[in-house]
C-alpha cells in the first residue's frame, strides 16, 4: 500500500475521466483518491485495448494542477503533472530496464 502524509483536499478530478493524448492515447478513470485505471486505446497510430488499475498518489498543487505516480505490473514507474486549466499534461515514467522516457501531450475531460 502506497503511503502518504499528504492531507487529500477537495480535489475535482476525483470520480471523472479524461482523455490523454501524447503520441498515445487513453482514458484515465479517476476512481479515487488512491485508484486510477488506465485504457490505452492506441499506440503509434495503432488501435489497442489495454486496461490496468492501479494504486496512486495525488499531490495537489493548485486548483486544476496535479502530480499522480504509479507503479505498473509492467515494472513501470509513472510521474504525470496533469495542467487541467491548460489541458496539458506532462509525463515522465521509468522503464524496468532503466530507459527513461519524457512525453507532453493533451489532457480533456470525457463527458
Amino acid at each position: 500500500m502506497l503511503k502518504t502524509n499528504f492531507e487529500y483536499q477537495n480535489m475535482e478530478i476525483i470520480g471523472k475521466k479524461f482523455e490523454v493524448d501524447f503520441g498515445a492515447k487513453a482514458v484515465l478513470d479517476i476512481e479515487s483518491q488512491t485508484a486510477l485505471t488506465f485504457h490505452i486505446t492506441e499506440k503509434n497510430g495503432i488501435k489497442v485495448d489495454e486496461s490496468e488499475t492501479v494504486e496512486i498518489i495525488i499531490t495537489q498543487i493548485r486548483s486544476k494542477l496535479f502530480i499522480l505516480t504509479w507503479k505498473e505490473i509492467s515494472g513501470n514507474t509513472v510521474t504525470q503533472i496533469q495542467d487541467h486549466k491548460n489541458q496539458i499534461v506532462y509525463m515522465n515514467w521509468t522503464l524496468p530496464n532503466g530507459d527513461f522516457i519524457h512525453a507532453k501531450g493533451t489532457i480533456k475531460p470525457v463527458n
